[in-house]
């Protein structure tokens, strides 16, 4: 009985390292390829996003409304 539970822990422990080896060579190939990632927003100059949450932020402050 003891043989065959430690026999089944030494499996589980190798699919885990099995699978923990498999999602890093996953994640580490993944962040190697070039990503074409576009910007949710698309504005004629990135600064007007920031302009406009800078005084949303402070429309906000005035009313006493935190903005997240």
């Amino acid at each position: 009985m003891a043989r065959s539970i430690l026999t089944s822990a030494k499996r589980g422990a190798y699919v885990a390292i099995g699978l923990y080896l498999a999602m890093v060579l996953l994640v580490s190939l993944s962040a190697q390829t070039p990503s074409v990632a576009q910007p949710p927003i698309h504005v004629a100059y990135p600064a007007i996003q920031f302009e406009h949450r800078a005084q949303a932020a402070e429309h906000s402050m005035d009313a006493g409304v935190a903005l997240l």
